[in-house]
């Protein structure tokens, strides 16, 4: 069931497209340039929500490409109860190594 919801979610909430690892393209929920109440840069200024079972074994550390631009998941992955994961990431410089 949770995984029938989640597909329902990410079709019609999905304002981007993401590819893990170079497998296959899936919708995600992607929000850029938050700020805090005081007008400063929010921790997590880069933010994405996706089903886990889109990017299995996905952690810390790794890199996500989101319409074409790397990211890399800058906290440690937690997803909730139905499996769903909201990710803090970090633009990558094109040609950097991360690690």
């Amino acid at each position: 069931m949770d995984a029938l919801v989640n597909t329902g979610v990410q079709l019609v909430l999905a304002n981007a497209v993401a590819t893990w690892q170079g497998g296959e393209p899936f919708g995600v929920i992607f929000a850029c340039g938050q700020k805090s109440a005081f007008g400063d840069v929010a921790v997590g200024e880069i933010a994405c929500s996706l089903p886990l079972a889109c990017a299995p074994g996905l952690a810390r550390g790794d890199e996500l490409v989101i319409d074409g631009v790397p990211y890399e998941v800058a906290a440690p992955v937690q997803p909730d109860a139905s499996g769903w994961v909201a990710l803090q990431l970090r633009k990558l410089e094109v040609g950097a190594s991360h690690g």
